[in-house]
This record gives structure tokens, sequence and C-alpha cells, in this order.
């Protein structure tokens, strides 16, 4: 069985750009599709976490346009990415999918849940968020400043933005971070960091335009497909409040909460996050 450290990476053309995707893992019924958070690529990611995953399903990982390994330039809004991924997977033959969404990519999959329901078998919405509307709250300015900042994010910015303020979630914060891009061994490839300057400027108009716009909100109402919802006890990103929020508002939609974790909860709790996932997925 390959690896998320062994996959080689793939490429397929939409609309006249070569997209990478790399597919790893146990052949299930359908596929996991991983929708990334703000300016990560499939590079820097968590490596324990997707094999823990693969021991039981087959998971895709995508770099949207203009990201990591693929051509392009980001686009500016969360529906026109939603749409990239629907037509990535459709070339590839995937006709039927789960997706996991986290943070920025769980807004992408709430795009995809109401825009391409022809698409999803099941939606696992992590540390996420949805547009604005009765009951959700947002990060201050300067959260949001703070995540965009130039350069590579250091491990002090991701400790304070993905987890809680306690010693235990920051020992395995910075365990997450040590494993980032770490240990790929696949000849000929480079690692491509974190997403910046006019990607993340785009990725930033794209998010903004979303969470504006309450119809989004509204969409939710829509979504049929089964919903698992996650986050950690205090997420400052996305405030975990926003996570009932979305639950409530999902026709068939459940929530889970993991203690003394903030927005990476699934980092944190690669092991236990797998178990939950599988449990949802499964049944």
């Amino acid at each position: 069985m390959s690896t998320y450290e062994t996959v080689p990476t793939q490429y397929a053309s939409v609309d006249g750009l070569k997209l990478a995707y790399r597919r790893f893992g146990t052949h299930s019924l359908v596929p996991l599709v991983y929708l990334p958070h703000f300016r990560a690529s499939m590079d820097v990611t968590d490596p324990i976490f997707f094999n823990y995953v693969a021991r039981s399903r087959e998971v895709i990982l995508i770099d949207n346009a203009g990201i990591g390994h693929s051509e392009g330039s980001v686009q500016e809004t969360l529906q026109e990415m939603a749409a990239t991924v629907a037509k990535l997977l459709t070339t590839i033959g995937v006709t039927k999918a789960d997706f996991l969404g986290f943070s920025l990519g769980g807004m992408v999959a709430q795009c995809i849940g109401f825009g391409h329901p022809q698409l999803v078998r099941k939606l696992v919405l992590a540390g996420t968020q949805p547009a604005q509307g009765e009951g959700v709250a947002f990060a201050g300015p300067e959260i949001l400043e703070g995540a965009g900042s130039g350069g590579q994010p250091t491990v002090d910015a991701f400790l304070f933005l993905f987890f809680h303020p306690s010693e235990a979630s920051a020992a395995k914060g910075r365990a997450w971070y040590g494993r980032l891009g770490a240990n790929r061994n696949v000849e000929d490839e480079k690692i491509m960091g974190f997403l910046d300057g006019p990607g993340t400027t785009a990725q930033q108009v794209a998010l903004g335009k979303y969470v504006s716009d309450p119809e989004n909100y509204n969409k939710l109402a829509s979504i049929t497909a089964p919903v698992l919802v996650t986050n950690g006890h205090t997420d400052v990103m996305c405030p975990t409040v926003n996570s009932f929020v979305m639950q409530q508002a999902i026709q068939d939609a459940e929530l889970h909460l993991f203690p003394d974790s903030g927005h990476g909860h699934l980092f944190q709790f690669p092991e236990a996050y797998t178990s939950q996932l599988e449990l949802f997925l499964s049944k």
C-alpha cells in the first residue's frame, strides 16, 4: 500500500491547467478527498494523520489552481475553487466521494455540498465556519492578519492559531509542525511550502467574499448529504460556536468537539480523529 511519504504526484488537465493530486491508501467504495486550510499545499500537511486514514480507505490530496505543484493562479471565489475540484475529480474518473474540508477547505466543502451534490456521499467539516448568519461569530482582525502575514509560518504562529494554550496541546502542536513536509521520499519531486504573496491575498479575498454573503449561510439548509462537524474546545480562527451553528443549520449533521484543543484538533489527535472519522464514514 502506498503512503503519504511514497505516493508520486500525478497530474490532470483542467481548463487548460496542469493540476496536481495524489491518490494512496486502501481501496474503498469511495475515496476521501481532503480540502486543506488557508495557504496549505499537499506537501505541508500531516503524514501521520493521512497514513492513519489510508489504512482503511483511499485518500486523494489536491493542490488547487495556483497552489503547490499546480499551475495557474489562485481563484478569487470559493465557488470557483469548488468547481475546479469537481472538474478534477471528474477528469480522473471519480464520480462520488467523501470530502474532508479543514478551515478554508471546509468552506470549499460547503460549496461542493450545495453546488455539486452529485459528487458527495458524505461531508466532514473540520475547524471551519459558515457565512454570515444568525449566531455566527468571527475571529478578530488580528487573528486574520496573523494568519496571512508574509513568509513561511513559524511554529509559534501555528501554536497560537491552531492549538490550545496548554502544555499538552503545545507539545502536540510542535510535534505536528515537525512533521510538515518531512519524509517525502519520491525521486525528483521538490517540496512545496505554504502559499505566499499574491496567492495568499487571493485566498483572503475569496474567504471574505464567501463569509460576507448571507446567501451562502442559507444554502447550508440545502445540503442533503450526511455531515460530520468537528472542532476543538477553543478555536480562535473559526470560533467553536460556529460548529454548533452549522450542525443546527444542516439537515443531517452531527457534531464532535475535542478537549484541550483548537483549530488544528484533527492534527493534535490524529489517531482519535481517524477513529471518529471512520465511525462516521462507515455507518
